[in-house]
């Protein structure tokens, strides 16, 4: 595979982790992507 098939896959990866996350989320637990500390907190802080 050359590289842009490559990321043509990890991004459909991507794509359908966060589809799974959404969908087995709930009013208890909810997942979601950060990308640092200060998102995580904004996140956990709602």
């Amino acid at each position: 595979m050359n590289s842009m098939q490559l990321r043509m896959v990890e991004e459909s990866k991507i794509h359908c982790a966060r589809e799974h996350f959404k969908a087995i989320s709930s009013d208890n637990v909810v997942y979601d992507v950060v990308d640092s500390y200060k998102s995580l907190l904004e996140k956990v802080m709602k």
